[in-house]
């Protein structure tokens, strides 16, 4: 339309006549074009003379009612004739161009000029040469077919005008075929509509012609304004599982390509269906080995098919357009011809080096029962494809295991690929699903004696299913079927390591009663165990001895099982460093941890290396006090975790999740993520988490009800002394959380347990220095020692805990009545809680300052708009929550160490801003 409208502008500039020439194809909405162009000329003030081969209805839809009089028909295209006849059409011309030049400015529209005979075109170039010094604008346009499609207007002479060639109109794009199928649906087109439209060379009236046959079959459903294909598909031959056919299409899309491809040439139409059966895409080497052509004939039926619309050339390769082109060339193939085609491609495919996973198949398409040659096939296919391709790894295994009989080992060794397929796809669920499903074959297939010779492919079964329930969360199952598979497994066997590697991982999830003596027999014996087995077992004792307070001794276990654990594996079952990791965090040795995040990283998987590099780096980032970074690599971890490593590292990134939002005062959120530790790790499956819980629970509690509220959370697991152990070791500031309070709440023989506990751990450990600071702290709590408190308060490495030693000695200050230092202490804390964006301790210590009288500012301005959630101060936003978390106002007062009528003012202010009436507005608002 630029182009024409260029030339009605150069007309009535110049005063002078111009040509323009429009060639493209049948069904390319050249008439529709033409039509446009009328309707833009009378609304720009011109006269037309049309000679569109249209019904007037067509032609008047463009034109508005009051404008009718400005165009000017010929007499053949009134009548519906489009070929222009003989001498007597220019003269219809000259006699219509009279009245319309009357008026000023012409536009002369003709059509179909293919079609027309050398008399009639002779004739209309003598007039246009004639009128050359006239306001007359041609736009003359010609199709492709036809006896003149290649007879220029230049030979037939123009006087002194030349030719603009108007550039050949192209298929409609995605959202033009969208509109037009819109236009005739009634209705936006879905997506899957829209590539039907383009699959038809998203030419107009192919996408007009299948959008009415689309309604006239019944295959189009219209809800909400969105139309979807909810026709009966073409039936689908039955194919093997992950196999990849194209989905069937509406008949009505597959009669309209149908009526396409029968307009091509023999030779083209066979390249394509013997292309559909090799796969989109395919190679040109592959289809001439079926062929058996050379590659200048097939070049020929590529051109041909690429310039249709049906396929498009890549780099490498060759593919249809649209899957859905693909399916109506596959099914215009026979089934007979099909299955010997794909037997055809699998025994070409099998001679070449690298052809056996692309042979597997197209063998999988046609095997039947019994079939023991494409077994072998397909098994070695499969072990081919299980690193970069495990999901049809494990579809085509599933199929294999269909063309033999349960009592045959290769049925075996078949399921036990498959579901280590889906264990290294990371679809875990799937694989205990699969695998639970085949196991009573092969538990009664392992108790005959016929397979006393097949153990091996018995003990790969049992050992992958150990590993999936383990990734999947069942330890214990997990533990079951690790000692299963090393009760068959032959000895020094590659199933033997895992499995026994796989039964220490589950020990250290579940701490059942034999798992220290196992492990200590494992390192016991003579018996030269593999590396993996060694590093497991001297987890599995580290463990233990962190339970009995002995943390430097754990940690020392455990650098010695990473430097016996070096190589990378494909899937990490037990890697001492994703406990080494927190341990030396909780130790204050934040560089070393680090060093020993990248290494577990660089180890395990490429695939769940990132995550398990940020799930590792988020304890340590939360011990720096960086929060924001902690929490964003605890969920990007979580997210990411792929079912390959998350029993193991999900608690410690639930931990730091809840620990953020406790600290910055979102308690809701706090005790979601404890919710979400509880549920992926519950605690009958995973007691090394059971310290976790508890404290981050007490924790909640008393920020959510006081310390006696914790105190009474932590008294189920008080009287244990491994219990008190693990708790403190948890988080070294435990200790002197838990004596702040047992001293608030009056429980001084539990102040005093604390003291002795942790002191007790600190002789065990006495080369951690973070453990020592840890008891000085609580000792110096519990006999109110100014003094130590000020060294503890320069020692502590995490800044949290100094800022709450800070705390701690500003009470005792306070206490011996020194206010100026006191207030100097507080002040230091609150700098330290801002810092590390501590909201609710912040909160807390500025309500202490302003009891003595000295009042901090600690907002900002900042630019927000006038209405909704963004316009919320830091402060509202904070009520907001709370109360939409079921808070009253007094809880909220003491949750942000202010008073309740603070809360209603902000709450008032929430209200206003969200547009709300009521809390209950509030808390629907934000569930």
């Amino acid at each position: 339309m630029a182009h024409i409208a260029a030339g009605f502008q150069a007309v009535g500039r110049t005063g002078h006549g111009r040509v323009l020439l429009l060639e493209s194809g049948q069904g390319t909405g050249k008439t529709r074009l033409l039509i446009e162009s009328v309707g833009m000329a009378v609304r720009s003030g011109l006269a037309v003379v049309s000679g569109i081969s249209a019904t007037s209805d067509a032609l008047l839809g463009a034109v508005p009612a009051s404008l009718t009089a400005q165009v000017h028909r010929l007499g053949s295209a009134d009548s519906g004739s489009p070929v222009p006849v003989g001498p007597s059409f220019a003269r219809e011309i000259r006699a219509r161009l009279r009245e319309a030049l009357e008026h000023g400015h012409v536009l002369v529209v003709l059509d179909d000029l293919h079609l027309a005979d050398l008399s009639a075109l002779v004739g209309l170039g003598d007039l246009i040469g004639q009128l050359g010094a006239h306001p007359v604008l041609w736009l003359l346009a010609s199709g492709t077919e036809g006896p003149g499609a290649h007879r220029g207007l230049t030979e037939v002479g123009l006087g002194k005008l030349a030719v603009e060639r108007v550039p050949v109109l192209g298929p409609l794009s995605g959202k033009a075929a969208a509109d037009v199928v819109a236009d005739h649906l009634g209705a936006t087109p879905h997506t899957s509509i829209t590539l039907l439209a383009e699959s038809v060379g998203a030419r107009p009236r192919a996408v007009i012609e299948l959008a009415r046959a689309l309604l006239a079959e019944g295959d189009v459903q219209i809800t909400d304004g969105v139309a979807r294909v909810t026709g009966a598909p073409v039936p689908a031959p039955r194919q093997p599982e992950g196999v990849r056919t194209p989905d069937p299409v509406p008949e009505s899309f597959a009669a309209i390509v149908r009526q396409d491809l029968r307009s091509l040439s023999p030779f083209t139409t066979k390249v394509l269906k013997l292309a559909a059966v090799l796969g989109s895409p395919f190679t040109p080497t592959d289809l001439l080995a079926l062929l058996d052509e050379s590659p200048a004939d097939l070049l020929t039926a590529l051109d041909e098919a690429i310039a249709r619309g049906l396929l498009i050339c890549r780099v490498t390769d060759f593919a249809f357009r649209s899957d859905a082109l693909w399916r109506v060339v596959l099914d215009s193939v026979p089934p007979p011809m099909r299955a010997l085609l794909h037997r055809q491609a699998a025994t070409m495919l099998l001679s070449r080096p690298d052809g056996v996973e692309a042979a597997a198949l197209h063998v999988a398409h046609v095997a039947q029962p019994g079939d023991t040659e494409a077994v072998l096939i397909i098994a070695r296919a499969v072990g081919r494809m299980l690193a970069t391709e495990p999901l049809t790894a494990a579809s085509l295994a599933r199929q294999g295991m269909k063309l033999l009989s349960s009592q045959q080992p290769e049925w075996t060794g078949l399921a036990a690929t498959a579901t280590e397929a889906f264990v290294r796809a990371g679809a875990t669920e799937r694989a205990v699903e699969f695998a639970q499903g085949a196991m009573g074959e092969v538990a009664a297939f392992a108790g005959e004696p016929a397979a006393a010779g097949h153990a091996d492919s018995v003990a790969a079964f049992r050992t992958w299913l150990s590993v999936a329930l383990l990734l999947n969360g069942k330890a214990h199952e997990a533990g079951r079927a690790a000692g299963d598979a090393l009760a068959v497994a032959p000895e020094a066997s590659e199933h033997q390591e895992r499995a026994e590697v796989s039964r220490l991982a589950a020990h250290c999830l579940t701490d059942g009663p034999a798992a220290t003596e196992h492990a200590e027999r494992l390192l016991g014996s003579r018996a030269g165990h593999p590396r993996a087995v060694q590093a497991g077992a001297l987890t599995v004792r580290a463990l233990k001895r962190w339970r009995d307070g002995q943390a430097g001794e754990a940690i020392r276990l455990l650098r010695e099982a990473g430097e016996l654990d070096q190589l990378p594996q494909g899937i990490r079952l037990l890697d001492p460093r994703w406990l080494l990791v927190p341990m030396l965090t909780g130790a204050g040795e934040f560089e070393e941890a680090l060093d020993v995040a990248r290494t577990a990283a660089r180890l395990g998987p490429a695939a769940t290396a990132p995550a398990v590099a940020a799930l590792l780096r988020a304890p340590v980032h939360l011990a720096y006090g960086r929060l924001g970074e902690a929490d964003e690599d605890a969920r990007a971890g979580l997210a990411a975790g792929g079912g390959l490593c998350l029993p193991m590292l999900a608690p410690q990134a639930w931990r730091v999740r809840a620990l953020v939002a406790l600290r910055r005062g979102l308690l809701g959120e706090a005790e979601a993520h404890l919710g979400a530790l509880q549920e992926s790790c519950p605690e009958d499956s995973a007691r090394p988490w059971r310290a976790m819980r508890q404290l981050l629970g007490a924790q909640i509690a008393e920020a959510r009800s006081g310390p006696a509220a914790a105190i009474d959370h932590l008294s189920g697991v008080w009287a244990s002394p491994e219990a008190r152990h693990e708790l403190l070791l948890e988080d070294l500031s435990a200790a002197a959380s838990c004596v702040r309070w047992a001293l608030e709440a009056r429980r001084q023989d539990m102040a005093r347990s604390a003291v002795d506990t942790v002191e007790s751990l600190r002789r065990h450990s006495r080369e951690l220095r973070a453990l020592g600071t840890a008891a000085v702290h609580a000792r110096a709590l519990f006999e109110s020692d100014v003094e130590a408190l000020a060294q503890v308060s320069r020692a502590h490495q995490d800044p949290w805990a100094r800022a709450a030693a800070a705390e701690d000695r500003a009470r005792l200050l306070l206490a011996h009545g020194d206010r100026e230092a006191a207030i100097c202490e507080l002040e230091r804390s609150m700098n330290g809680y801002g810092a590390l964006d501590g909201e609710r301790d912040g909160a807390r210590v500025r309500r202490e300052l302003r009891h003595l009288g000295v009042r901090r500012r600690h907002w900002k301005h900042a630019k927000r708009p006038l209405s909704g959630w963004d316009s919320l101060t830091k402060a509202e936003r904070r009520v907001a929550e709370l109360v939409a978390g079921g808070l009253t106002n007094r809880q909220v007062a003491s949750q942000l160490f202010v008073s309740p009528h603070t809360v209603g003012f902000h709450l008032r202010q929430v209200y206003r801003k969200l547009g709300l009436r009521s809390r209950v507005d509030l808390i629907r608002l934000r569930s």
